[in-house]
């Protein structure tokens, strides 16, 4: 029962990290900067339709970026539970990690290879940090962190599992966020849209930015909880 006390426990910590990096965003900062090919002409024009972009565009991709970190974490646990190595469930773990799925395709090989190593560590370091919890007999999160761990492992727990982006940041260059859209979606232009291209955005800066806030906001408000857990026990 630990396993899924620990997942639902972190999953309470993702959700709120989603919901400050969906405040963070700036739409204006990821337009202006990464619009790509003849859909920048409509900028001015998706400028004037934040909400709509929001709603279309920001908050798909941050949903998308939830499940896959769940789905991660969820491998992490099943490596936490048995005798298999990070090494060995490797390409699950990363097929969920969408960082290596925004390593640009024109890296040289031992780049690409830095960055997958990179991304595997924080992996390993997290299997290391959920295991006490996950053997834990108690079935809710913060009785099975007690029950496991000391304060100080409580905090390194919940700062390794909500710091995803320390790999990138080690060489952001290597790395490109893209989304593409529909304008006329977007705009709501009906039959006007036919014909309007599809615009693409690299919005790498500002995936990063948004997500370093996000991750920091979120932490300190984990790591005042922790502190709060083991001061009453």
């Amino acid at each position: 029962m630990s396993r899924t006390a620990v997942e639902r426990g972190i999953e309470r910590y993702v959700d709120d990290l989603i919901d400050v990096a969906a405040d963070e965003f700036s739409v204006a900062a990821a337009l202006r900067g990464g619009v790509r090919g003849p859909g920048g002409a409509v900028v001015d024009r998706l400028l004037g339709r934040e909400g709509a972009l929001r709603r279309h565009v920001v908050r798909p991709e941050l949903d998308a970026t939830r499940r896959d970190v769940l789905d991660g974490f969820a491998v992490v646990l099943d490596v936490a539970e048995s005798d298999d190595s990070v090494s060995d469930r490797a390409d699950d773990l990363l097929a969920h990690d969408g960082f290596y799925d925004a390593l640009r395709e024109d890296l040289a090989r031992e780049r690409r290879e830095a960055a997958r190593e990179r991304l595997l560590e924080r992996h390993r370091r997290l299997v290391e940090a959920a295991r006490p919890p996950v053997e834990s007999p108690e079935d809710e999160f913060w009785p099975a962190v007690r029950d496991s761990l000391d304060a100080d492992a409580a905090r390194s727990l919940l700062e390794t599992a909500l710091s995803f982006t320390d790999p990138v940041v080690a060489d952001r260059e290597a790395f490109a966020f893209v989304a593409s859209f529909d304008p006329g979606e977007v705009l709501q232009l009906g039959p006007l849209g036919r014909g309007v291209p599809t615009v693409t955005v690299e919005y790498t800066d500002e995936a990063i930015r948004t997500m370093r806030r996000a991750e920091t906001v979120v932490t300190r408000r984990a790591t005042r909880e922790a502190r709060r857990q083991f001061e009453t026990v």
